[in-house]
């Protein structure tokens, strides 16, 4: 069988506007270790769970809209502003909540520290968990077109939290999962690690991360984001959600080792973040240190075991170790738990050329073109598929 090992991996974000799943190169052996290193693995990213930071527009999202302003163009001068809406769920442990669990919306990421953090509405889930914050453009100076902050607590549970982007969006569903708090039973401290996703007690570290996320999201500059998260977290050194945005910034920039230790402060103020192990495990890939990384993303899956992203980065960490059957299962539970990932159908092709098996590996290709037509192995797998398609012709021929 001939050697077509598409090179994968998770890299950077899709687009300007989101930190998300980077792909890079992956071989059998110390050539997969190679891309590895060489690739900022960071497709956790994309779902920042206890963050949940949602950053999304399309630039055919824009065109629709373009092309809606210029239809409406005729229309009466003063009509009615879009109705904004943010409705979602509140799951405990992977259930949906009981009725009652009071949740909050903020607006963030206003440019103005007396504005940004203000409590704009307060609800509580229904009997299914459910929840809807209505007539949001009837909030703040632009009609409702802002970032907002959608939090949770309940006792015994670790908070959640997600930031939702209305700038251009009218309406997002927003899904936030409360993890089992296993400090609850201490008695509550100030500045506590009890709740990951809380926003921190101290003035000053507030504003530094509203200016750290600006930079970080809207700016694009993590390097100067960092100045800001770094004051966040000395300010409030149990400030979770700082070290992890820090972390973030580190990994965008490629500073591996700061980025892991960032990563490894957060778990340690919050032992039950999921993701912060998460991160350490993606920092540590591209140090080429695999046997670590295996053990920080396993146990990112004992606390979290439905995360697509830490099976992905486990199944990588695996193969750079050239250990392509115990990879495999973790490709293909990223792939069950969310089928729209592109990048671990690469992998999973690479591991069906591994066991000898062509057909199923340009199914995992095409696959990948199918979900990510632009993506940045694009052309790699295009590629691919015409070595394959050719190696397969014979055979296919021969078939009555």
């Amino acid at each position: 069988m001939p050697a077509f090992f598409l090179m994968c991996g998770c890299v950077g974000p899709a687009n300007s506007n989101q930190a998300g799943e980077w792909e890079r190169a992956e071989k059998t052996g110390e050539a997969a270790a190679n891309a590895l290193q060489a690739a900022p693995a960071l497709a956790f990213l994309y779902h920042l769970k206890e963050m949940q930071l949602s950053f999304s527009l399309s630039m055919r999202s824009l065109a629709i809209l373009a092309l809606t302003l210029l239809l409406a163009w005729p229309a009466r001068a003063q009509q009615a502003p879009p109705v904004r809406q943010i409705t979602g769920q509140i799951k405990l442990a992977g259930r949906p909540a009981p009725s009652g669990v009071p949740v909050v919306l903020q607006l963030v990421l206003t440019g103005d520290p007396k504005t940004s953090g203000t409590v704009v509405a307060r609800t509580a889930t229904d009997n299914q968990g459910r929840f809807t914050f209505d007539h949001l453009e009837n909030i703040g100076k632009d009609q409702g077109k802002n970032f907002f902050e959608v939090s949770a607590l309940q006792p015994g549970f670790e908070g959640a939290v997600r930031v939702v982007d209305l700038t251009e969006a009218t309406r997002e569903e927003v899904v936030l999962d409360l993890r089992p708090d296993f400090n609850a039973p201490s008695p509550p401290r100030p500045a506590s690690p009890s709740a990951p996703a809380r926003a921190s007690s101290n003035a000053a570290s507030r504003e530094a991360m509203e200016k750290g996320q600006e930079l970080l999201f809207r700016g694009h500059d993590p390097e100067a984001s960092i100045v800001y998260f770094k004051k966040a977290v000395q300010q409030d050194p149990w400030y979770g959600p700082g070290y992890m945005l820090l972390g973030l910034a580190n990994m965008q920039l490629q500073h591996w080792s700061d980025a892991q230790w960032a990563f490894e402060e957060a778990g340690k103020v919050e032992p039950a973040n999921a993701q912060a192990f998460l991160g350490v495990g993606s920092a540590l890939n591209q140090q080429r240190q695999f046997s670590e990384a295996q053990k920080a993303l396993e146990h990112s899956l004992e606390l979290r075991a439905d995360s697509a992203e830490a099976h992905y980065e486990l199944a990588r960490t695996l193969a750079a170790m050239n250990k392509w059957q115990a990879a495999a299962p973790h490709a293909k539970r990223a792939i069950e738990l969310n089928p729209e990932y592109a990048g671990p159908h690469v992998l999973m092709g690479n591991i069906y050329l591994q066991q000898g098996d062509a057909s199923a590996a340009l199914g995992e290709f095409r696959e990948y073109l199918k979900l990510d037509p632009q993506g940045s192995l694009a052309q790699q797998v295009k590629e691919t598929i015409a070595q394959l398609e050719q190696a397969l012709a014979p055979a296919n021929k021969k078939k009555p």
